[in-house]
């Protein structure tokens, strides 16, 4: 089991990128539940595929990974990235940082979420039977480790004047570090991980994005593999195909949404052969683009648009013959709804709209596309516009106020080193000495043995800053 213990060190400024890693062994398979608390009844999690198996325990006292607790892994190899390159298995980070990459808010609750999350790491087993690819043998190997190999954890204090917190620190397993040294690494785009609302959708965006990293972007798998061994549903469906279409259904369409998996009709999607239904997942944009616009009867040279919705749609590409005739068959209302989706899918980059837009943009009128999901309209975007303007100004503060109390904690830092180190070895035995007197017995109970030492460096510095806190108090008045 990882060892557990408090240290406290000098915190220092860092700053992450939005593309991140991922570790490959642990984009295959799930190592997490679906649901975000841990199941009372359930300590072991089971996948394979054709190589073998992986098993995955949790602790009695704090159960299997949850799907926060995928994310928490996710930010701790960004944090490793950014603060050392993976040359190093001990990372110090502060909870502060760590949050702000998982985007949870900075309160009591989340620092006691973080920090279950690191302790269930520390005490989960994973088992890999034939299914860890070790990249210095080019082949999958027997593995058993915890992920983390031990967490040194600053636990969260009462005073919250100082949200600012000393470094933590946590240790990578041996066989994993080596892993990605070994270069079994993929980008991770951070930003669009994160902003996903399902466990699923990120469970299958890592699990995709790995296999299309590998440079094939139309993959057929079977539908029980993809739902039970590469996103984890609960086998409670298994024999039951609509129903595991039904859970899959969210994760898909908001992979869509965001551009990732290429949109498809149910029939496009799924298909049963002889007993068993397979999947269809394709990256967007690796499929055939749409037809050009089909051709339209010529009409007069010269003649002017007869609307302002005729100049909007040959304005975006649309014949002039086809755009009378458009303007003519359908209601203005339509044409309008279509227009403002058409422009939406024209500022996201689309693919539909890249090949043959005026050909999309036909089709779209012709045969009344619904709206794409997370379509939002010019007036939507420009009020999510002005909130993200918001947003970005309270980062900016939130960073400003930060850096202040960083600033704050060195100085005060140094300045109980440089009172320390100032003193006769006799006035330093003094100063251990008070400073042990102002701890109370259960506290000096809990520090005996190899967490002595550290408690009484801990007590001597909070015992010189109230020394020196105490010398820059104004003298009371008479």
């Amino acid at each position: 089991m990882a060892e557990l213990k408090l240290i406290e060190t000098e915190q220092d400024e860092s700053s992450t990128e939005i593309i991140g890693r991922d570790e490959m062994n642990l984009a295959e398979f799930p190592i997490t539940l679906l649901s975000d608390r841990p199941a009372r009844d359930q300590k072991t999690l089971c996948y394979e595929d054709a190589h073998g198996k992986l098993l995955i325990t949790g602790s009695d006292a704090y159960g299997l990974p949850t799907a926060a607790d995928a994310d928490v892994i996710v930010a701790l190899m960004q944090l490793t990235k950014t603060k050392n390159n993976f040359t190093d298995a001990s990372v110090n980070f502060s909870r502060y940082e760590l949050l702000k990459i998982l985007n949870w808010p900075d309160t009591g609750k989340f620092y006691k979420r973080l920090s279950e999350s690191l302790y269930r790491w520390s005490t989960t087993s994973l088992h890999y039977q034939g299914t860890w690819r070790d990249n210095h043998k080019k082949k999958n190997v027997n593995v058993i480790m915890h992920i983390l190999e031990s967490v040194v954890f600053v636990e969260r204090g009462n005073d919250e004047s100082q949200p600012s917190l000393p470094f933590s620190e946590f240790t990578w397993n041996k066989i994993f570090l080596e892993s990605c040294q070994a270069n079994n690494l993929k980008n991770l785009d951070l930003g669009l991980y994160f902003s996903l609302e399902h466990p699923s959708s990120k469970r299958l965006f890592r699990f995709l994005d790995k296999r299309f990293y590998r440079g094939k972007n139309d993959w057929t798998f079977d539908l029980r593999e993809i739902a039970f061994e590469r996103v984890g549903l609960s086998r409670n469906y298994d024999g039951n195909a609509a129903k595991i279409r039904e859970k899959l259904q969210p994760a898909i369409e908001e992979l869509e949404q965001i551009g990732f998996l290429e949109p498809m009709t149910k029939e496009e999607r799924y298909e049963k052969k002889s007993r068993n239904w397979t999947i269809r997942l394709a990256k967007q944009g690796s499929l055939t683009p749409l037809p050009a616009e089909p051709p339209v009867a010529a009409i007069e040279p010269g003649t002017p648009p007869s609307s302002s919705l005729e100049q909007e749609l040959i304005r975006r590409g649309v014949s002039s013959a086809k755009a009378a005739t458009l303007a003519r068959e359908y209601p203005a209302e339509l044409l309008e709804s279509k227009l403002d989706v058409f422009d939406w899918l024209d500022t996201q980059h689309d693919k539909r709209v890249a090949k043959s837009p005026a050909g999309y943009l036909v089709k779209s009128i012709e045969e009344n596309y619904t709206a794409p999901k997370g379509f939002v309209s010019k007036a939507e975007q420009q009020r999510c516009a002005e909130a993200r303007q918001a947003q970005q100004t309270r980062a900016a503060e939130d960073r400003r106020r930060q850096q202040e109390a960083d600033a704050r904690e060195r100085a005060e830092r140094q300045a109980a080193d440089a009172y320390w180190n100032s003193l006769t070895p006799e006035q330093q035995a003094e100063l251990d000495a008070a400073a042990n007197a102002q701890a109370d017995p259960e506290t000096l109970a809990l520090e005996r043995g190899p967490l002595k030492s550290f408690g009484q460096r801990i007590r001597r510095y909070d015992y010189i800053q109230q020394l020196l806190s105490s010398r820059n108090e104004p003298p009371a008045e008479a």
